[in-house]
């Protein structure tokens, strides 16, 4: 069960450098059609999705690897903290 939480670890990190992936390629264009916009809120709703279960995930393995959970829940967190700062 430490390779899920690690899984895990490793989808987060996937999950972000997409949304960099997706937030550099649109943010070079100048204009935008609605299309475009919806799916990259859609892409950003299931990744916060998939964050939480990854982060509930390791929030219910934590006896396994109390440790390796508490660096995946803890990541998560900051990177959460960040994302709520102006």
């Amino acid at each position: 069960m430490r390779y899920v939480v690690l899984l895990a670890l490793v989808l987060v990190v996937l999950a972000g450098v997409l949304g960099y992936v997706l937030g550099r390629s649109t943010g070079s264009r100048g204009a935008v059609d609605a299309a475009t916009v919806e799916s990259v809120r859609r892409e950003i709703t299931a990744l916060r999705a998939l964050v939480q279960r990854l982060k509930d995930l390791a929030w219910d393995q934590r006896e396994l690897d109390s440790t390796l959970s508490t660096i995946v829940i803890d990541e998560i967190r900051a990177h959460e903290k960040k994302e709520l700062e102006p």
